[in-house]
């Protein structure tokens, strides 16, 4: 293809002579070989030159193109960099941007809801309108806190203190900040098992929903572990599965009523 290109630019930089020199034909009113060569020939010559120019130039466009479209399809339909599905914490907005875009309702699953404590004001604003709120932290008093502390290279007794801080905070601020009907669209939790992830969700059984999600891994702070964003119309089947994971989280956890503090 290289080489093919190569002539087709010789060629192209040998019309120009070739058309300066028909010109100079006409004017001499020549003969090849004993054959005269009279001006319309030398004129039909002239344009079929330029006929051959245009094409040479339009292939060279066409064979560009080509190698775009090839240079496309291969990033498509090649191995995606994982840098493009795993994100860091630095890749979204702010939690109280980040949460300000949901109109309906908003789930936030974490192991002692520091991010919920970030977002208070774009929690309130949404239940004011009519929208709810749910919270699910791990039980400070559960089973499952030494074991998921363990796995996280935490002291359980100081995992323990920030959970019950944090549910402790938000229960005041909700109390002191919504009348008893709003009170009532929202569900601050607790679960006692080894959450799996953490996730944050945006009208998340709607159409338009969205779930950001963060995968605890072993012995790592969470500020390094990978995040992932799913859209509820364009990312199925994963959306509805990692939904169903935190909705399971949801159906085992108990409302927070600051017993055992």
């Amino acid at each position: 293809m290289r080489d093919r290109l190569r002539g087709m630019r010789g060629l192209d930089a040998v019309f120009p002579v070739i058309l300066i020199v028909a010109a100079a034909l006409m004017i001499l009113d020549p003969t090849i070989f004993g054959v005269a060569i009279t001006e319309r020939q030398i004129i039909l010559g002239f344009f079929g030159f330029l006929g051959i120019d245009a094409l040479v130039e339009r292939t060279g466009r066409l064979n560009r193109i080509e190698r775009r479209l090839k240079a496309l399809d291969s990033r498509m339909t090649g191995p995606i960099a994982a840098g493009k599905i795993l994100l860091s914490r630095s890749s979204f907005d702010r939690m109280d941007v980040l949460v300000s875009n949901a109109r309906h309702s908003i789930l936030i699953v974490g192991i002692n809801l520091e991010g919920a404590l970030q977002c208070v004001s774009s929690l309130l604003d949404l239940v004011r309108a009519g929208g709810t709120v749910r919270l699910v932290a791990m039980d400070p008093n559960g089973a499952a806190l030494g074991p998921a502390a363990a796995m996280s290279g935490v002291d359980p007794a100081v995992r323990r203190q920030k959970i019950i801080q944090n549910l402790e905070l938000l229960r005041a601020g909700f109390a002191a900040h919504l009348e008893s009907a709003a009170r009532g669209r929202v569900s601050l939790m607790v679960a006692d098992q080894v959450l799996p992830l953490g996730a944050i969700g945006l009208d998340e059984h709607t159409r338009g929903g969205s779930l950001v999600v963060q995968h605890y891994l072993t012995a790592t702070a969470v500020e390094l572990a990978p995040l992932i964003w799913l859209r509820a119309d364009a990312d199925q089947p994963w959306f509805s599965r990692y939904l169903a994971q935190c909705e399971t989280c949801v159906s085992s956890a108990r409302d927070w009523d600051g017993t055992g503090v």
